[in-house]
């Protein structure tokens, strides 16, 4: 089996991380395991201080015994190595240099391993067994996270170095103990490092599940909401927008010095219409008025609100002032220029009215008061034989 194909099974097995998520994810567990890693960096800092101190305080201290200058060289090695790792190491993850990150987590966990090996090499030579190097991989393993492939080249590879220097240098009667217990020890240390790297590789993936689960959540209950907020027929907002967004929102810059309008506009004699031509070419009358309804917000950045069968409200809200009169005609003319026909009346096509309240906004209480200003407006609008705007009376 190639290369390539181990790592494909082990892979697909061990991880099921698509490639996609494995670009993610190596964004991700830098900042997983940052923390934890840079205290594990400090402790075996600490502890190589500490283990130099010893040595150095020790009066039987014998610099030409090979094996002790071999501790203190192993000491003083590890100790530079995670001086430079610490702040390499912290520069790349501050600076999302996460390339480099991952590079420098891979050489400072081989040099551990390298490290260890010396270490243990070391006790073999003196007559000890194997205890370092079995508790001090396998809690590598559980604490530095590698990849499935990492794990498998950095223990394997300090494994190998470790047996040959045994069987060149060390005289030892016990090779084969030492080499089944240390395969034991290093396979253990590669099951522990896959299971550690699985977990959080899971972890990951259940989090990018949720939540992308509640993105789903959250634009479906946008999509609900945006259906309650819209009228159907029209695809305007409706009355349970105007009470659930528009009001909140007016009541917020009722203190502000803003400028505002709200009007109120009604198909003329409707019902009429709806009479002599039927409700299908009724719906179709709304439908033209509220194409051009659409147009004139748009243009002129202002909220339409299907506000009852055949009456239309437009507010507007602006830091500067405008004329709401000339606006209001513009659109009433809009409509009249559409000349959607009918027989049943004088000018025979269809008209709207208007009732228009604009002022400042700290000059009206709320917005169901300046809605109420422009429906009386309106009211004597159609009084006034209708296809006319009629403004509200202005507080001074």
């Amino acid at each position: 089996m190639s290369v390539n194909k181990i790592k494909e099974v082990l892979l697909s097995n061990v991880v099921f991380l698509s490639d996609k998520d494995k670009i993610e994810f190596n964004a991700y567990f830098p900042k997983k395991v940052y923390t934890t890693e840079r205290n594990i960096s400090l402790v075996v800092l600490l502890t190589q201080v500490v283990m130099l101190l010893l040595f150095i305080s020790n009066r039987n201290l014998n610099l030409s015994n090979l094996r002790t200058v071999g501790y203190i060289s192993l000491y003083i090695f590890l100790l530079v190595v995670t001086i430079i790792a610490i702040f390499i190491y912290r520069y790349a993850f501050n600076n999302n240099h996460f390339k480099m990150f991952l590079w420098v987590r891979r050489f400072y966990c081989f040099m551990i391993c390298l490290w260890l090996m010396g270490i243990t090499f070391l006790d073999l030579m003196k007559g000890s067994d194997l205890s370092v190097y079995s508790y001090l991989l396998p809690t590598m393993a559980a604490v530095l996270l590698l990849s499935p492939i990492e794990s498998i080249v950095i223990f394997s590879l300090t494994w190998v170095i470790l047996i040959s220097s045994v069987i060149m240098f060390v005289d030892t009667g016990s090779i084969f103990g030492i080499l089944i217990n240390s395969i034991f020890v290093t396979v253990l240390s590669i099951f522990i490092s896959f299971r550690y790297y699985r977990s959080l590789a899971i972890e990951f993936l259940d989090g990018k599940i949720i939540h992308e689960q509640v993105l789903e959540i959250k634009s479906a209950n946008n999509q609900l909401e945006e259906i309650a907020h819209r009228d159907q027929l029209t695809g305007l907002y409706n009355r349970h927008y105007l009470h659930q967004v528009v009001y909140p929102m007016f009541a917020e810059y009722s203190s502000k010095d803003l400028h505002s309008m709200c009007l109120l506009l009604d198909i003329d004699s409707f019902k009429q219409y709806n009479d002599e031509y039927g409700h299908l070419q009724g719906d179709e009358c709304i439908k033209k008025i509220t194409t051009k309804l659409i147009e004139f917000c748009e243009k002129y950045d202002a909220i339409a609100v299907r506000y009852g069968g055949e009456e239309f409200l437009v507010i507007k809200v602006s830091k500067e002032q405008f004329n709401a009169h000339d606006l209001t005609n513009e659109f009433i003319n809009d409509i009249k220029n559409l000349k959607i026909l009918r027989e049943d009346t004088q000018l025979g096509y269809v008209t709207v009215s208007a009732g228009l309240w604009h002022d400042q906004l700290f000059k009206v209480s709320s917005l169901e008061s300046a809605i109420q200003h422009a429906d009386d407006a309106l009211y004597r609008a159609k009084n006034n034989g209708r296809n006319c705007i009629v403004e509200a009376k202005r507080k001074n």
